[in-house]
């Protein structure tokens, strides 16, 4: 869009339009939706994050997750090739920085080469050929890293609001703020005098009252 309010526009015709029929909107996007979550205050509170981030290799748990993935797709595939996808999952991770869509899309291309070349099943020269290259990765790696450092909120955020709200930082929190009283007053005024009876509704009819046999 030419004009940010233009775009502000748009978004406000979704939150009226959800409002209306209170039915969630949900976009789907790279990290690029970042940029219309915050336009404004009334679009920041209506709106939920559902980060779908990659598997990363340095993590151990993430990147046994990513295997049994590499193992399902393995497991559709028509059976005659040689090549052992899980078993060569790193160069299936490089390839794919660790997306499972771009893994999917890689797969795909290079079965249909295969079939195409009249073989029973995948090889290793099919996934080569169709494989992006290193820089391609390599701005899809960049953008990612930036997408998640935007994602996750730092303690000096968390430090920077606190300071614009008046409060102390986390590690100099201290306990809720009592109420003083002055002494020799009480929370409520009296305003009776003196052998004034409290107001308050007296029993009627004859409760407790016995008549004589």
């Amino acid at each position: 869009m030419s004009s940010g309010r233009r775009l502000l526009d748009q978004l406000d015709v979704i939150k009226s339009l959800a409002n209306r029929t209170g039915i969630p909107h949900v976009l789907l996007g790279t990290y690029d939706l970042l940029a219309f979550r915050n336009l404004n205050g009334q679009l920041s509170r209506r709106s939920t994050d559902v980060h779908f981030g990659r598997y990363r290799a340095e993590r151990a748990n993430e990147a046994a997750i990513f295997v049994n993935v590499v193992r399902s797709f393995e497991a559709q595939l028509p059976a005659g090739g040689s090549i052992d996808l899980a078993g060569d999952w790193e160069y299936l991770y490089e390839g794919s920085i660790g997306c499972v869509g771009i893994l999917k899309e890689w797969l795909v291309r290079a079965l249909s080469l295969a079939l195409r070349r009249g073989q029973k099943g995948l090889e290793r020269v099919d996934l080569e050929a169709c494989a992006l290259s290193v820089s391609q990765c390599d701005k899809m790696l960049t953008e990612c890293i930036e997408g998640e450092t935007r994602m996750t909120e730092n303690s000096g955020s968390c430090c920077r609001l606190r300071a614009r709200l008046g409060l102390k930082s986390p590690a100099e929190r201290s306990a809720p703020p009592q109420v003083v009283q002055q002494a020799g007053t009480s929370r409520r005024r009296r305003n009776r005098r003196p052998g004034q009876r409290l107001p308050r509704r007296d029993v009627v009819g004859n409760v407790g009252f016995v008549h004589a046999p």
